[in-house]
């Protein structure tokens, strides 16, 4: 039975995110036919960030994951930095992003104007996630049937982010795009759900990453 890797001083700060956090404003999902590939680029690449977990209103947590595609290629982190070869300084745009038709981390690097320099795999690096990929995590995580009731309460904050790998778990091995959703309730204190789903199969993969961990019970205020 997996054990949950996951440090506690995270989980603390994801509740503590979470209970800041509970408006759920729209964001609109961009089109992923639109995304950053590699040897496509349309004039000067901006700058491009992720941060490793992602809560509150930052977030649409409504979507269904049939309504979410993500392109074959995810740029998640892209920014200027300076190479130097045989003396010459060089400006460069380093991008790191998601391969979702091999399952790894692709290095691209452009020269300041965008056009393409190199590009290699980066197996074995671990990488943040955009939010699309997130708002995909939590719909897989809302859908799933065990979860399905459970995370249709009205008062939940989601969060999302942090990825999960274990190279004695299959699932969530080389290759994989697993990540952690936490659930709260209320003010953020009261657990309901810790799941960890794959992106890459479009599947929660642990309901419960601690089956020994039930949800908090709802406070009688009666």
């Amino acid at each position: 039975m997996a054990k949950d890797k996951f440090p506690s001083i995270l989980i603390v700060l994801a509740m503590a995110l979470l209970s800041a956090c509970h408006a759920d404003v729209s964001r609109p999902t961009p089109d992923a036919s639109k995304s950053t590939a590699p040897g496509h680029v349309e004039g000067k690449l901006p700058p491009l960030s992720a941060s490793p977990g992602v809560g509150g209103d930052k977030l649409r947590t409504d979507l269904a994951s049939s309504d979410i595609v993500l392109a074959d290629y995810v740029p998640v982190r892209r920014y200027g930095d300076v190479f130097t070869t045989n003396g010459v300084n060089r400006k460069v745009i380093v991008e790191y992003g998601w391969d979702y038709r091999r399952g790894v981390v692709v290095e691209t690097v452009y020269d300041e104007n965008g056009e393409r320099l190199s590009r290699i795999d980066k197996p074995g690096y671990t990488l943040n996630f955009s939010n699309e990929e997130l708002e995909l995590a939590i719909a897989l995580a809302r859908e799933e049937t065990s979860l399905h009731e459970r995370l249709s309460a009205s008062d939940l904050n989601f969060y999302a982010g942090f990825a999960y790998r274990e190279a004695k778990e299959p699932d969530c091995s080389a290759g994989s795009r697993c990540v952690h959703v936490i659930v709260s309730a209320g003010d953020g204190q009261r657990h309901v759900a810790h799941a960890i789903v794959d992106l890459m199969s479009r599947r929660v993969i642990h309901a419960s990453l601690d089956p020994d961990r039930k949800p908090d019970p709802i406070p009688d205020h009666s």
